[in-house]
């Protein structure tokens, strides 16, 4: 088991994995991903958060990034010996959605801090768009001092279609800041949604959302 965990963790598995989903995602899903050239490559760490709408989402918004991706995945998925190797393989941790994961907190700030790229989705869960965003994603954008990265996803019919926005720049470190931050950060995702999605609960509406990112 040693030896196929050391496999899975080489460069060439997760890239082999990502071009294979990709390709089975345009093929069979007819993926499209839009405004891909706005996600940073420059080597710093960066938090991509996003709407979440199912259970293809990881890999869906995973094979959209133009870099390679850490996501945070619940705890279950690493209790079995071969989906917690094809989680290392995928670059995914753990975390206790239970509660406060200081453990999971912590290897998401060492990961940003070596220049990885994490991704969270904004309101933890899978819902229908009536949750708020949480503010785990600004915490840690905010503490690592990197950008937080807007993506949003959708389906249209069987098709799926993940469109980036800009970045926003971590400012400040109190709760109050990483409040604001996860604001903009939902105000963002809305307006990048169709109208006719169910949009991220909290306190913008899809009006407000629109026209604060035109202005």
């Amino acid at each position: 088991m040693r030896f196929l965990d050391s496999l899975v963790r080489r460069a060439w598995f997760y890239w082999t994995a990502v071009v294979t989903f990709r390709t089975f995602a345009r093929l069979v899903y007819g993926l499209r991903v839009e405004d891909a050239h706005k996600v940073p490559r420059d080597g710093r760490g960066l938090v991509v958060a996003s709407n979440h709408i199912s259970a293809w989402d990881p890999p869906v918004v995973g094979v959209s990034v133009p870099r390679e991706i850490h996501f945070m995945a619940k705890k279950e998925l690493f209790e079995s010996p071969w989906t917690r190797l094809l989680m290392h393989g995928l670059r995914a941790f753990p975390v206790d959605r239970a509660g406060n994961d200081v453990g999971a907190i912590k290897n998401a700030l060492r990961r940003l801090a070596a220049g990885r790229a994490i991704g969270i989705f904004a309101q933890g869960t899978r819902n229908e768009g009536d949750k708020a965003a949480l503010d785990g994603a600004a915490f840690l954008a905010q503490r690592a001092g990197v950008p937080l990265q807007p993506a949003a996803v959708w389906r249209e019919g069987r098709r799926f279609h993940v469109r980036f926005g800009d970045p926003i720049e971590p400012t400040g470190r109190s709760r109050d800041e990483a409040r604001a931050m996860t604001h903009e950060l939902m105000l963002r995702v809305n307006a990048m949604l169709p109208s006719r999605t169910p949009h991220l609960g909290g306190d913008a509406s899809p009006t407000e959302a629109r026209e604060t990112v035109a202005d």
